[in-house]
């Protein structure tokens, strides 16, 4: 924990970001008006190599923090007293919610369009993705070899080879528990080495923000607050239309939920991270009378698995990639996106950037281009706030519902 604490709460780093941002805005505007046609494009070449350094971190990074990440998870889970039916619950309803949001950033990327007219340039080496066969999508959750699982296209291959090993785990009983405290660790040490893959995060958004304006001017800029406004008013619809279901459906009076909720979803707005927010959203819980047993199960593993708000960026996003690139997506691949946006917004750390770092899952999983996740990160401070506050608020909102559901009344002391 105190290794999400520091990390969520490094206001230098946020700030690092922005300045990158606004410096490569400044530093491209300046190359167009001054430089020669021929030095623009050796310049942006750079600018984009550059860039595309953190987009090839991430690559690594990938199958070992899905690995450790959800194995760790799962031996806890199945460790875990009194689960039972509040586990059950807990998946389906986390799960649920998850796929509503993902299916929320599809009506948002499809009625809005953020990226459509840009006209990014695809890759070289690009191919454009074609829509699997039932047969081949199952398949491909079970690849042939293992050095497959350490590539980020066999990304679902590893979350059920982690699964696999973390309950294997649990049924060694006495002797798994060393090599449960071994996965563990393993967890934060990705952690940390996403930690530090994000300190060059700054470098890589100024090279990509320079890169942008260089290659495609202002019209980059307007597709970004395009989207942002998109993503921003769709996330609070999910959080005021469907939280509000939830809680209704638990016994308890939503205005009850939104202003205990008020305190945690501001930290998490401010921190960006689910970890660090974790002591506020127990405390809220309480306050909205939810029992001990019940919350002291669901929040902490919320915090890692439930994420709405990152399953509605992640879809909204992977469709605002299609567009700047100018790639079509079937209908096939709209429903495997959702698939895509749900599974990567659960093997999601609860780190700040965490979200856009499992955008290269979704990605790789409809074959579009992985330098979309550079060109998200340029924005990505501003829309992890958000997607974050909202990620915590589904855990009280869900476990408010299953709370009901396991027959607990809540008697919460809220003023």
């Amino acid at each position: 924990m105190s290794e999400s604490i520091k990390f969520g709460g490094s206001k230098g780093l946020l700030i690092a970001i922005a300045l990158g941002f606004v410096l490569g805005i400044i530093t491209g505007n300046v190359v167009l008006a001054v430089a020669p046609k021929g030095t623009q494009v050796l310049l942006s070449d750079w600018f984009k190599a550059f860039g595309d350094v953190f987009v090839r971190l991430i690559r690594i990074v990938i199958p070992p923090l899905i690995f450790f990440t959800i194995a760790a998870a799962t031996s806890s889970i199945a460790n875990a007293r009194r689960l039972g039916a509040i586990l059950a619950l807990m998946l389906v309803i986390y799960l649920g919610t998850s796929a509503v949001a993902a299916v929320l950033g599809i009506i948002a990327g499809q009625a809005f369009q953020p990226g459509l007219g840009v006209g990014l340039e695809v890759p070289k080496d690009y191919k454009p993705p074609t829509p699997p066969s039932g047969v081949d999508l199952i398949m491909s959750f079970f690849q042939l070899d293992f050095n497959n699982l350490l590539a980020v296209g066999g990304s679902t291959t590893m979350i059920i080879f982690a699964l696999i090993l973390g309950i294997s785990v649990v049924l060694m009983g006495d002797e798994g528990r060393k090599i449960s405290y071994f996965l563990s660790l393993g967890s934060k040490l990705m952690i940390a080495f996403v930690r530090a893959i994000m300190y060059y995060a700054p470098v890589a958004v100024f090279m990509y923000s320079a890169w942008l304006i260089i290659r495609y001017g202002p019209v980059m800029l307007s597709a970004y607050a395009k989207f942002l406004a998109t993503q921003y008013s769709f996330t609070l619809m999910h959080f005021i239309a469907i939280y509000s279901i939830l809680v209704l459906m638990g016994g308890l009076n939503p205005i009850k939920y939104f202003k205990a909720q008020l305190t945690p979803f501001m930290i998490a707005f401010a921190t960006r991270s689910s970890a660090v927010t974790l002591p506020a959203n127990m405390d809220a819980a309480r306050r909205m009378g939810i029992p001990e047993e019940i919350l002291n199960i669901t929040l902490p593993i919320g915090a890692t698995v439930n994420m709405d708000g990152t399953a509605l960026y992640q879809a909204l996003s992977a469709l605002f990639i299609a567009q700047l690139f100018n790639i079509g997506l079937s209908p096939y691949h709209i429903s495997l996106l959702i698939l895509a946006a749900v599974v990567g917004s659960v093997a999601t750390a609860a780190i700040p950037g965490g979200g856009t770092i499992m955008l290269a899952y979704v990605l790789s999983v409809l074959g579009l281009p992985l330098e979309g996740v550079g060109i998200m990160m340029v924005v990505d401070p501003i829309a992890d706030a958000l997607r974050t506050a909202i990620n915590v608020s589904g855990d009280n909102a869900s476990t408010v519902l299953i709370s009901r559901l396991l027959g607990s009344k809540l008697k919460g002391s809220i003023n």
